[in-house]
């Protein structure tokens, strides 16, 4: 596709999980522990500012998944013993939406874009499952506002003084 980046293309990118390029879209500032919430707001923080940078997806343990209380080396135990292949699952599902492969490097607004045609918040049962932010509303929420671009596009960003975790 023509937002790929190229193999030669030595810019820096941020490397992703598939669900994670979804999770970002509800992000307002709660989390797993207090170094997760700093972590996510940043990476949330540098997307949202700078829509070129270059996101690696994966579907395994991402910049995201580093400050998380969760992981271990065996990779994700939010849930016990079977939580990471789950998020792999997750993540292929993910990865398989938006038209793309693990290792594909394309830019932060192009990713969005393609949230934008082929995930609506409506989806977000049938990919996330049993994920326990998904009644909180939030990942549909942002999912809607990028089919609604008049909304303002700053809901959900906070200030680290008003983090809360969970």
């Amino acid at each position: 596709m023509a937002d790929l980046v190229r193999d030669d293309d030595s810019s820096a990118s941020v490397r992703l999980r598939g669900h994670t390029l979804l999770c970002l879209q509800g992000f307002r500032g709660e989390g797993y522990s207090s170094e997760f919430i700093a972590n996510m707001a940043a990476i949330h923080r540098t997307l949202t500012d700078y829509p070129e940078v270059l996101v690696e997806v994966l579907a395994s343990p991402d910049a995201v998944c580093a400050a998380c209380p969760h992981r271990h080396p065996s990779g994700c135990m939010l849930n016990g013993e079977r939580s990471e292949e789950e998020m792999i699952e997750q993540d292929h599902e993910v990865l398989r939406r938006l038209g793309l492969k693990v290792g594909d490097r394309l830019r932060w607004h192009d990713i969005l874009a393609r949230i934008q045609t082929s995930v609506t918040g409506d989806d977000l049962p049938s990919i996330c499952g049993g994920c326990r932010w998904l009644p909180l509303g939030y990942c549909r929420e942002g999912i809607n506002r990028l089919h609604n671009p008049i909304q303002d596009t700053t809901i959900g960003l906070v200030s680290p003084q008003s983090f809360r975790q969970g």
